[in-house]
């Protein structure tokens, strides 16, 4: 494929890496009554995708290595056509067909960075573009997923979930017939090793653990939080839509941040700042949910561009890749559920927000210990 096709082919599979996890969330409850589903089993569709985050992580550089990074992208893509279409039909199409979506949306977290590591020069603008992108579609899929509902039915608006992968497919078809070359990928076995004696990738899986469980636990429970300050149902829907939206532009501040040191301290400020903006009545509701919104954007970035430049070799950023998604959200996973049951046990949301607030402090004090190009 020719250079300009390669980006393109990586920017359209970026639009994947949220949309079918992040847009079903307002769905839950049509889902849940149609299917006749517990809110436990309801949860797993976001939960079984952090989980097969954590393992695709794993896999993902010995797939690399055999199958090939452009051949490996192509089928994904496939994958993911397959599993938003059948994902509808039956509870169980709709357990196994998320579990496939999470599997792949894992191998795009290792593949993306790793391709634009070995096709571009600017590793730092080409993730900062992918995650426009990524928060563009997700935010607008969270949007639309109700009004389309409305029209369409749920199992239609999951389906359409597929449409960005069957775009890239198109794009990326003649990545299907790329030779696979030999390549000095690490294997699943090295990663045992890497993590033993490699501090960087130890201090990246923590920092993405962190903010990432702070993310999908936000995105879990901040309607349940406004809503418990005063908000209505509709308010607090609206408000999780900005939480998600503010993520655009954030996502293109690491061209103009070029100061990590800066950037942490920015990401700190605003995970503050958006804390204390629930205490400020309706105005510091939407103050909170742009601030939240915009810094949860901002430090997933940071986290990808940490990933992507913590080397000069593709292949030792493919292996921190590996390493640092699998046993970060592995850690993720269980922020929605830890909160959760704070707050049955408390009856409360303070606790929790006390805890997510410490959390947010400890994420930067890590960022902060991580080496660049080490």
């Amino acid at each position: 494929m020719r250079k300009n096709t390669r980006i393109l082919f990586i920017l359209i599979s970026s639009m994947n890496l949220r949309l079918a996890v992040t847009a079903v969330t307002p769905l839950f409850s049509v889902i849940q009554v149609s299917r006749h589903l517990s809110s436990g089993t309801t949860a797993l569709l976001v939960t079984i995708p952090l989980l097969c985050f954590a393992l695709g992580a794993i896999v993902a550089p010995k797939l690399i290595q055999t199958v090939g990074s452009w051949r490996l992208l192509f089928w994904v893509n496939v994958t993911l056509i397959v599993a938003n279409l059948v994902r509808p039909f039956t509870t169980t199409s709709l357990l196994l067909g998320t579990s496939l979506i999470g599997l792949a949306i894992a191998l795009l977290n290792i593949l993306i960075p790793t391709l634009i590591v070995e096709n571009t020069t600017n590793a730092s603008r080409l993730t900062s573009y992918y995650s426009v992108i990524m928060n563009i579609v997700a935010a607008s899929g969270t949007v639309i997923a109700i009004p389309l509902a409305t029209i369409w039915g749920w199992p239609a608006v999951l389906s359409s979930f597929a449409l960005p992968a069957v775009i890239a497919v198109l794009v990326g078809f003649k990545s299907a017939a790329t030779p696979v070359i030999a390549s000095h990928q690490p294997t699943h076995q090295n990663l045992l090793t890497t993590l033993k004696h490699d501090r960087p990738v130890r201090l990246l899986a923590l920092f993405m653990g962190l903010q990432s469980l702070i993310f999908y636990s936000l995105l879990a429970w901040l309607p349940a939080i406004f809503q418990s300050l005063g908000a209505s149902a509709a308010t607090a829907g609206n408000l999780l839509a900005v939480f998600q939206f503010v993520g655009v532009p954030a996502a293109l501040a690491l061209n103009v941040l070029a100061n990590r040191y800066h950037t942490l301290l920015l990401i700190l400020s605003g995970y503050l700042g958006g804390m204390l903006g629930l205490l400020g009545g309706a105005i510091g509701w939407w103050l909170s949910a742009i601030l939240l919104g915009f810094t949860c954007s901002l430090v997933f970035t940071t986290a990808l561009t940490m990933i992507a430049t913590s080397s000069r070799t593709p292949s030792t950023i493919a292996n921190r890749s590996a390493i640092a998604q699998s046993l970060g959200y592995l850690l993720a996973a269980g922020g929605p559920l830890v909160f959760g049951q704070l707050h049955d046990l408390f009856e409360n949301w303070q606790v929790a927000c006390w805890l997510i607030t410490f959390l947010m402090v400890v994420t930067v004090l890590v960022g902060l210990q991580i080496p660049s190009n080490n």
